[in-house]
Formats: structure tokens, C-alpha cells, sequence
């Protein structure tokens, strides 16, 4: 009985220290892309994570509010059309309720797809990204470092047969890893918290409109370790994207025509 009691009172006090938090908001997303030649390709991607409901927890308010906008650029080289490499460059803006952190990122990554004969139509794809990070606290000041490992397992399934029409729906899925090997004392994710220290976790459904892109709508679960204390935060998305082609190579044939 009084190990019964003493496991009750280790649980009540683990939970009265615990501070897991929990946010539900929306990730819209914009992807624009286009080739440059035959192997070249260039994408721009932004996008914005937002809280949407004000919340108290262990009496502290959180608004709603813009927690991080996201802006990337990024060239890759198609080595055959299952394998591409590149680089990027990314700025991102964070509003971690009262702590205000601008960062600069540097990443290179391979990405490789294939099909799975086996399922119809469904396709994989493997995208490993080494990372640097520069976060600079806002309020004092000071710069950090970090690197980062992604790795980034994709799972895309037409629902209509792409030999025979441009248009249709599709499923996606996809979870990617990311492993903090260095630093950072001012990024919301560290080593100093954990090795595997953060999960994004995504399904979505979306639809190629052929001309005009791809529209997407999906349920994203990113989960992050955020203190050494190993507290976790843990954000539910609805996520929204539009992802667009443009062919440059189009504009430079009609510039250098006479």
C-alpha cells in the first residue's frame, strides 16, 4: 500500500513539473519552381506558422500569434530523374511568445525517388539535408551556431493514372527526423535539449490542376523537444499549400530570339 502511495505521489509531482505545450494552428505555404536548362532548378518557398487560439497554461497566457515566418531559396542539379542534389539558403523569423529569435540557415541535400512497382502508382522519396544555423537573439543580442541532419521520408500516391490525364487528385505523406548534432544556445531546437529532438509528421490530400500547379490541404504534427528538461512542444497544423512550376528556359528562348 505504501508503494502504491509513494508511485502516486512520483506520478502527481512529475505532472505538476511537467511543461508540455500544446498548440493547434495553420501552416499555409507557397512553392514556386521552375527549371533553368535542362538540369538546373531553382525553387522559392515561404511560408508561416501560426497559433491560432489564445490559450493559459500553469497560469501563463499565450495568443495567438504569428509563431515563425519562413523564406527559402534554393538551386538543385538533376543527376538522372531519381536523383537531384542542392543547395539553399533560408531565413527564418521567430515569435516563441516573448522570445524573438532571426536566424540564417545554410543546407546542402541529395533527394532520391523511386517507384514501388509493387503498390500501382505509389511513389518514395528520401531527402537527407545537412544544415547550419545562425540563430541571433533579438533581446540580447547574441549569435549561435547549430547543425542540424533531416531526414525526410515521402510517400505520393496519384489517384488517377498520370499517362493518360494532367489533371487529379493525390495523397501524400511524409515524416522527417531531425537530429541536432551541434549547438545552439538561442535556436528552439539543440543539441543541449536532446540528439533526436524534433518530428514533423504530415498526410495531406491534394490536386494537380495541371496548368496552374498543385493545391494541397493535410494535417501536420510537428513535435519538439524544448528544454534539456526534455518539456515538449507540440504543435497540431491544418496545412496548406500551392505549389507552382515556371520553365525559365522558356523566357531566355524568347529573349534571344530575333
Amino acid at each position: 500500500m505504501r508503494t502504491l502511495y509513494l508511485l502516486c505521489l512520483l506520478l502527481t509531482s512529475c505532472s505538476c513539473f511537467a511543461q508540455d505545450w500544446t498548440f493547434f494552428g495553420i501552416f499555409p505555404a507557397i512553392s514556386q519552381s521552375g527549371n533553368i536548362g535542362k538540369k538546373f532548378q531553382y525553387n522559392m518557398y515561404l511560408s508561416s506558422t501560426v497559433d491560432a487560439f489564445h490559450q493559459t497554461i500553469a497560469e501563463k497566457e499565450y495568443p495567438a500569434t504569428a509563431l515563425q515566418y519562413y523564406l527559402q531559396p534554393s538551386l538543385s542539379y538533376k543527376f538522372s530523374p531519381a536523383i537531384q542534389v542542392g543547395l539553399g539558403y533560408a531565413y527564418v523569423k521567430h515569435n516563441l511568445f516573448g522570445l524573438h529569435v532571426n536566424e540564417n540557415r545554410l543546407w546542402a541535400q541529395v533527394v532520391a525517388t523511386h517507384d514501388v512497382s509493387a503498390l500501382g502508382r505509389l511513389k518514395l522519396s528520401h531527402r537527407l539535408r545537412y544544415e547550419e544555423r545562425y540563430p541571433l537573439n533579438m533581446r540580447t543580442n547574441q549569435w549561435s551556431y547549430a547543425t542540424l541532419f533531416r531526414y525526410q521520408l515521402g510517400v505520393n500516391l496519384p489517384l488517377y493514372d498520370p499517362k493518360q490525364k494532367t489533371k487529379g487528385f493525390y495523397a501524400s505523406a511524409s515524416n522527417e527526423f531531425f537530429l541536432c548534432l551541434t549547438g545552439a544556445r538561442n535556436s528552439p531546437i539543440s543539441s543541449k535539449n536532446s540528439f533526436y529532438g524534433e518530428n514533423w509528421l504530415y498526410g495531406g490530400l491534394g490536386y494537380n490542376t495541371g496548368k496552374f500547379g498543385k493545391v494541397e490541404v493535410g494535417y501536420m504534427f510537428q513535435n519538439l523537444i524544448r528544454n534539456p528538461q526534455q518539456d515538449h512542444r507540440y504543435l497540431h497544423l491544418l496545412q496548406a499549400t500551392w505549389a507552382v512550376n515556371f520553365d525559365l528556359s522558356e523566357i531566355g528562348v524568347w529573349l534571344y530570339t530575333p
